[in-house]
Protein backbone atom coordinates (compact mmCIF):
# COMPACT_ATOMS: atom_id res chain seq x y z
CA UNK A 1 0.00 0.00 0.00
CA UNK A 2 2.67 2.32 0.98
CA UNK A 3 4.29 1.81 -3.04
CA UNK A 4 1.23 2.19 -4.11
CA UNK A 5 0.29 5.43 -2.42
CA UNK A 6 3.82 7.15 -3.92
CA UNK A 7 2.63 6.15 -7.14
CA UNK A 8 -0.28 8.02 -6.90
CA UNK A 9 2.11 11.32 -5.90
CA UNK A 10 4.22 10.62 -8.79
CA UNK A 11 1.23 10.41 -11.09
CA UNK A 12 -0.57 13.37 -9.72
CA UNK A 13 1.78 15.10 -9.20
CA UNK A 14 3.01 14.88 -12.53
CA UNK A 15 -0.23 15.01 -14.20
CA UNK A 16 -0.67 18.45 -12.11
CA UNK A 17 2.64 19.57 -13.58
CA UNK A 18 1.92 19.04 -17.03
CA UNK A 19 -1.26 20.84 -16.93
CA UNK A 20 0.39 23.96 -15.89
CA UNK A 21 2.89 23.08 -19.05
CA UNK A 22 -0.31 23.46 -21.05
CA UNK A 23 -1.55 26.29 -19.74
CA UNK A 24 1.96 28.43 -20.28
CA UNK A 25 0.94 30.82 -23.18
CA UNK A 26 2.24 29.58 -26.38
CA UNK A 27 1.09 29.53 -30.09
CA UNK A 28 2.46 25.59 -30.08
CA UNK A 29 -0.94 23.91 -30.33
CA UNK A 30 0.29 20.75 -30.95
CA UNK A 31 2.72 21.08 -27.73
CA UNK A 32 -0.45 22.10 -25.87
CA UNK A 33 -2.79 18.77 -27.11
CA UNK A 34 0.37 16.71 -26.25
CA UNK A 35 0.60 18.14 -22.34
CA UNK A 36 -3.15 17.78 -21.99
CA UNK A 37 -3.10 14.52 -23.53
CA UNK A 38 -0.26 13.26 -21.07
CA UNK A 39 -2.02 15.29 -18.49
CA UNK A 40 -4.76 12.86 -18.90
CA UNK A 41 -2.93 9.45 -19.23
CA UNK A 42 -1.45 10.19 -15.65
CA UNK A 43 -4.27 11.04 -13.66
CA UNK A 44 -5.60 7.65 -15.62
CA UNK A 45 -2.72 6.21 -14.02
CA UNK A 46 -2.97 7.35 -10.57
CA UNK A 47 -6.98 6.49 -11.13
CA UNK A 48 -5.67 2.78 -11.64
CA UNK A 49 -3.26 3.28 -8.49
CA UNK A 50 -5.75 3.77 -6.32
CA UNK A 51 -8.33 1.23 -7.51
CA UNK A 52 -5.39 -1.40 -6.81
CA UNK A 53 -5.86 0.06 -3.20
CA UNK A 54 -9.38 -1.61 -2.90
CA UNK A 55 -8.18 -4.60 -4.36
CA UNK A 56 -5.25 -4.85 -2.03
CA UNK A 57 -7.28 -4.12 0.80
CA UNK A 58 -9.22 -6.75 -0.36
CA UNK A 59 -6.61 -9.23 -0.84
CA UNK A 60 -7.46 -9.70 -4.51
CA UNK A 61 -4.11 -9.76 -5.56
CA UNK A 62 -4.57 -10.58 -9.38
CA UNK A 63 -6.76 -7.22 -9.95
CA UNK A 64 -4.18 -5.26 -8.05
CA UNK A 65 -1.46 -6.48 -10.19
CA UNK A 66 -3.41 -5.83 -13.01
CA UNK A 67 -4.54 -2.17 -11.86
CA UNK A 68 -0.52 -1.62 -11.43
CA UNK A 69 0.49 -2.81 -14.92
CA UNK A 70 -2.41 -0.62 -16.60
CA UNK A 71 -0.69 2.62 -14.21
CA UNK A 72 3.22 1.23 -15.45
CA UNK A 73 1.84 1.70 -18.61
CA UNK A 74 0.42 4.60 -19.13
CA UNK A 75 3.44 7.02 -19.07
CA UNK A 76 4.07 5.15 -22.63
CA UNK A 77 1.41 6.51 -24.01
CA UNK A 78 2.14 10.17 -22.77
CA UNK A 79 5.86 8.94 -24.68
CA UNK A 80 4.41 7.82 -27.52
CA UNK A 81 2.51 11.54 -28.53
CA UNK A 82 5.35 13.02 -28.24
CA UNK A 83 7.00 10.54 -31.07
CA UNK A 84 3.94 10.88 -33.13
CA UNK A 85 5.32 14.79 -33.64
CA UNK A 86 8.53 14.49 -34.88
CA UNK A 87 9.03 18.38 -33.90
CA UNK A 88 8.88 18.01 -30.05
CA UNK A 89 11.32 17.01 -27.48
CA UNK A 90 10.38 14.48 -24.69
CA UNK A 91 11.30 16.84 -21.92
CA UNK A 92 14.19 15.59 -19.38
CA UNK A 93 11.84 16.50 -16.62
CA UNK A 94 8.90 13.80 -17.97
CA UNK A 95 11.35 11.18 -18.67
CA UNK A 96 12.64 11.38 -14.85
CA UNK A 97 9.24 10.89 -14.01
CA UNK A 98 8.06 7.98 -16.09
CA UNK A 99 11.06 6.46 -15.26
CA UNK A 100 10.15 7.04 -11.79
CA UNK A 101 6.40 5.81 -11.82
CA UNK A 102 7.76 3.08 -13.47
CA UNK A 103 10.08 1.41 -10.82
CA UNK A 104 7.36 2.34 -8.15
CA UNK A 105 5.01 0.16 -10.14
CA UNK A 106 7.82 -2.55 -10.62
CA UNK A 107 8.47 -2.70 -6.85
CA UNK A 108 4.47 -2.83 -6.19
CA UNK A 109 3.59 -5.34 -8.99
CA UNK A 110 6.74 -7.44 -6.99
CA UNK A 111 5.73 -7.20 -3.65
CA UNK A 112 2.13 -8.59 -4.80
CA UNK A 113 4.42 -11.13 -6.84
CA UNK A 114 5.59 -12.23 -3.04
CA UNK A 115 2.22 -12.11 -1.29
CA UNK A 116 0.98 -14.19 -4.15
CA UNK A 117 3.49 -17.16 -3.54
CA UNK A 118 2.92 -16.89 0.28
Amino acid sequence: MIMVGIGMTNATSTSSYLSSKSLTPTNNTTLKSVLKECADKYSYASDSLQASVQDLANEEYDYAYIHITAAKDYPNACHNAFKRVPELVYPHELASRENGLKHICDVAMGIIDNLINL
